[in-house]
């Protein structure tokens, strides 16, 4: 299995707390996170608690893959998604809200909260960027006709990799653009390739090869990486078959069937039903019927 693979896949949410979300690799997110943030300059940042309560118990909570406060207070959200939802953009507003209820006290008359942002790395586009080509797009409440700006301290950053298909010759340096490709292509890569020999890069190839993982860690990312492999690939055969079919309904059930297959194969080896879950984006219940 770790001959199939020599590196981690980035947008995998374990492997990528690894590399950007540890004390140790804080200098990576910092680079990212300038080069992603154009309006304030990040010379360092904590790492905060991702388990965000509502303020009305019967509302929904809120975990986010990870969350971090800068030097000057401003709040950072960061949320990595590789299957498409519905509703993505108001999920990342309502994930903002509680950092600014949080930040206000009850009973106050004072709305002065430092800034939040919510950073989103995107394996597949919105569609309300559809005819913007760009992979990193920034919203904020504008206003409609004169497009001043209502308030700067609330920003969303789309970042939509689907989007990103320069190759390695083509980087020509550039750092963001070079971790746009990491983050597309790590679990394809053999080896670091020479033109990213920055110091950052180097720290993320070093972070992200599998053998450098602890052994719980290394077999729980490589099987995630094969199912997500294997997985993708019934998909696009299903797809196929349906086009050929001509039938909208063949490709729904083409890839329910694939998906139920793949699930029945891994609680045969034993992985948790929470990580079935994630990676064929069945819900729980529905596994636990395929287990009994």
């Amino acid at each position: 299995m770790l001959k199939e693979f020599k590196y981690a896949d980035l947008l995998d949410d374990e492997v990528f707390k690894l590399v950007f979300g540890r004390e140790s690799s804080k200098d990576v997110m910092i680079e990212f996170l300038n080069l992603v943030i154009d309006d304030r300059r990040i010379v360092d940042l904590e790492f905060m608690d991702k388990e965000m309560k509502a303020v009305d118990r019967n509302k929904k909570d809120s975990t986010y893959d990870m969350f971090c406060k800068t030097d000057d207070g401003s709040r950072i959200i960061v949320e990595v998604q590789r299957r498409k939802q519905p509703f993505y953009p108001e999920r990342a507003l309502y994930y903002s809200t509680f950092q600014i209820q949080h930040q206000v006290d009850s009973g106050s008359e004072n709305y002065d909260f430092l800034p939040v942002y919510v950073i989103n790395i995107l394996d597949f586009n919105i569609k309300q960027n559809n005819e913007n080509p760009n992979v990193k797009t920034i919203y904020r409440l504008y206003e409609r006709d004169s497009h001043s700006i209502l308030t700067d301290r609330l920003t969303f950053v789309f970042i939509e990799l689907k989007k990103f298909n320069k190759k390695l010759e083509e980087l020509n340096g550039n750092i963001l653009d070079g971790i746009y490709f990491c983050l597309k292509n790590m679990p394809s890569l053999t080896k670091r390739p020479v033109l990213l020999d920055n110091e950052i890069f180097k720290k993320i190839f070093r972070i992200a090869e599998l053998v450098n993982m602890d052994a719980d860690t290394r077999l729980k990312v490589i099987n995630k990486m094969t199912t997500e492999r294997d997985l993708r690939n019934q998909m696009a055969y299903a797809r196929q078959e349906a086009i050929e079919e001509g039938l909208a309904e063949g490709l729904a059930k083409g890839l329910a069937k694939g998906r139920a297959e793949m699930a029945t194969k891994l609680l045969a080896k034993g992985m948790s039903v929470e990580d079935i879950a994630e990676v064929t984006e069945m819900s729980i219940d529905e596994i636990l019927n395929l287990h009994k």
